[in-house]
């Protein structure tokens, strides 16, 4: 379970890394940044993303999935193995409600609490060409300024 990982923990969803203890931290996200995403195509894709996620439907997620993620992306997991990720997260962050977020043209970053209240750094990494697609997703735990 993520709440037992002393150190920082990145979880790539669609991208390079299965589950990576150690290396860089992501930048944390300010105590003060914004609660909500801003009016960005990147951040509709984030929204999207939550609320397929927030769903709990599997097949909803994995097909919004098609529409949000990059080719390569979705190319380096296949739909079984992004399912049992999908189920793995569920397990963790029964609900995602973004706390606190911090955005750039190329990522967003928002403070996503667990089932047991701990933080955790979602990062979301764009295509830096319109529609933006999202090339990657962490999931970081350990680095989040309080």
């Amino acid at each position: 379970m993520l709440t037992s990982m002393l150190l920082s923990v990145a979880l790539m969803v669609q991208g390079q890394r299965v589950v990576t203890q150690g290396g860089p931290p992501p930048k944390p996200v300010p105590k003060d940044a914004p609660a909500t995403l801003p009016d960005t195509p990147q951040a509709k894709h984030v929204k999207a993303y939550i609320e397929a996620f927030n769903a709990g439907d599997e097949a909803k997620f994995l097909k919004t999935q098609e529409e949000l993620m990059a080719p390569e992306a979705l190319a380096r997991r296949p739909a079984a193995e992004r399912a049992k990720m999908y189920s793995r997260l569920r397990g963790d962050f029964p609900t995602m409600k973004i706390k606190r977020v911090a955005a750039t043209a190329g990522q967003i970053r928002a403070i996503v609490p667990d089932r047991d209240g701990n933080e955790a750094i979602f990062s979301f990494d764009f295509e830096t060409k319109a529609p933006f697609k999202i090339k990657g997703i962490a999931v970081d735990i350990g680095n989040v300024e309080r």
